[in-house]
């Protein structure tokens, strides 16, 4: 597979996109900022054809994504939610050790979902993540 494209593609509706050049459709990171509360985004979807599992590309285009929100906003708060889908053989605890292992936090869990934090700087993040009410101390 070739590199990451430095292609960031925003549509009208506010979705952005990491992906790989050559699979443009089918590995990618979609996120957008959330209208509010300020400073907030979510990851949306994270796309990666099974022949790609398990070989860094999903580490890749997250990392990717994060990096161009923290350009845009180097305070944010970015959101993601462990909850695989049904028929991609992908459990909910190894989703969210992906996740753990590029640094967001549990926020909720809720049955098969698992909510979790990202702070792009400490001084704003609440001391304890988990369970707490707002996104910012």
């Amino acid at each position: 597979m070739k590199q990451l494209s430095n292609i960031l593609y925003r549509e009208s509706n506010g979705f952005s996109y990491s992906y790989f050049e050559n699979h443009t459709d089918d590995c990618n990171c979609m996120w957008r900022k959330v209208p509010e509360p300020e400073n907030v985004y979510t990851i949306e979807r994270i796309d990666i054809l099974p022949e790609f599992r398990g070989k860094g590309f999903a580490r890749e285009l997250i990392k990717d994504a994060i990096k161009r929100i923290e350009a845009e906003c180097p305070k944010a708060c970015v959101e993601i939610t462990a909850e695989p889908d049904e028929d991609s053989g992908i459990i909910v605890e190894n989703l969210v050790g992906f996740y753990e292992s590029l640094g967001f936090e549990k926020h909720l869990s809720l049955g098969s979902r698992v909510h979790l934090r990202l702070y792009l700087d400490d001084s704003v993040k609440p001391h304890t993540v988990y369970d707490y009410p707002f996104h910012f101390k």
